[in-house]
């Protein structure tokens, strides 16, 4: 199985029958910004002008995303088989009748001989009690579901802010995997890690999920981000564009591709992918404002400002819509306070999430409006 910055087919997730891929944290959990280093002078503009560009980091994470790695069969157990006791193998038949295959009962009965030869019913169960069946070690037996439902845990506790018990439950969910492995548990360990601020042991955990599944698109996109802020533009582009390879409608690939370019001086193509981005999602603001960024640094100043300019109309249109949201959420608290409140006891126990998640939507969409329109007024001043 599996807020823009970047957890596969679950079995049951909020109570609907999904595919295991929407256990993945969605499009931008991780906000990465580049920090840029000055190497020499010839790239010294082109660098601290990239510094500008948004959503350079959007990576894959919890809110379900269109791609995903392939997802895993379900795993079945073979029924461990019941240990059936069986007599003492006969021997064959005496050698003064070498063509019988029929056993004695002689050659089947212990030697008399002595104390020391002969086995108590006791002593053969004793050494079948000692046996260790197959299937009875001690570690947990394979359990897919159970693998899933312990993803889940561990992406509502990346959203709530808590990595470190996240990475608890992906750690036990392994324990329940095939072999210890599981793409989309290392791919979530990858993110909780990238929360942590623990970048090495993040690539690590994505590469660990590409050992398994060479083809997740989701993994070689954070991947290639954490290259990029590595300053490894290279590895990055590798990564990006392995990754649209596999899913080549992700809108935020082509806008992080896009800003690997612009960190290396190159606009043209990093307008040409920013625009790619563009095409496959209007509304991708982050897009919006690096593509009219790139046309600037083109100096082709008039399409920059319209570019700009619609940006900012649009990004208007989402902050009064979020401010009518977080109104109607702090209403809903409001009578979630109150005694005989209307609401049901979901509906209660859903505010003060709900209001959460409006104060932190509104703040996001005010900060694009912000920029927007601070983008637009230099380019006015520009010309």
């Amino acid at each position: 199985m599996r807020l823009q910055t970047v957890i596969r087919g679950s079995r049951v997730l909020h109570g609907t029958i999904v595919s295991r891929q929407m256990l993945r944290l969605g499009q931008g959990l991780v906000g990465s910004r580049p920090v840029l280093r000055l190497i020499n002078r010839q790239t010294v503009g082109c660098l601290a002008l990239a510094a500008l560009f948004a959503g350079c980091g959007a990576e894959q994470s919890l809110d379900p995303s269109p791609s995903a790695a392939p997802a895993k069969p379900a795993v079945e157990v073979p029924a461990t088989p019941v240990p059936v006791a069986t007599e003492p193998a006969l021997e064959p038949a005496a050698a003064s009748d070498p063509l019988s295959l029929e056993p004695t009962l002689d050659a089947a009965l212990p030697s008399s001989t002595g104390a020391d030869s002969e086995e108590s019913v006791d002593d053969i169960l004793a050494e079948l009690n000692a046996v260790k069946l197959e299937g009875e070690g001690d570690s947990p037996p394979i359990d897919s579901d159970k693998v899933v439902a312990l993803i889940n845990e561990g992406n509502a506790l990346i959203s709530a802010g808590k990595p470190d018990a996240a990475l608890a439950k992906y750690n036990e969910a392994l324990k329940f995997a095939e072999n210890g492995e599981d793409p989309e548990v290392f791919f979530n360990r990858g993110i909780a890690y990238k929360v942590m601020g623990e970048i090495d042991k993040a690539a690590a955990e994505y590469e660990r999920a590409l050992e398994v599944t060479p083809k997740y698109a989701e993994a070689l996109n954070n991947l290639g981000n954490i290259r990029k802020d590595q300053k490894q533009y290279d590895e990055a582009i590798r990564c990006l564009e392995l990754s649209i390879e596999v899913f080549p409608d992700n809108p935020n690939t082509y806008n992080n591709l896009g800003t690997v370019f612009a960190m290396k001086g190159n606009f043209n193509k990093a307008a040409l992918y920013f625009t790619k981005a563009v095409r496959l999602q209007p509304s991708y603001i982050d897009a919006r404002q690096n593509l009219g960024q790139a046309y600037q640094q083109q100096w082709r100043l008039g399409v920059a400002e319209k570019e700009f300019g619609e940006v900012l109309q649009m990004t208007r249109g989402m902050m009064l819509r979020e401010e009518k949201r977080l109104e109607a959420a702090r209403v809903m608290v409001d009578q979630a306070k109150k005694p005989g409140s209307p609401l049901t006891f979901e509906q209660r126990n859903k505010a003060g999430g709900e209001l959460d998640a409006a104060e932190q939507a509104s703040r996001m969409t005010n900060a694009k409006y912000q920029r927007s329109l601070k983008l637009l007024q230099n380019i006015r001043v520009r010309r």
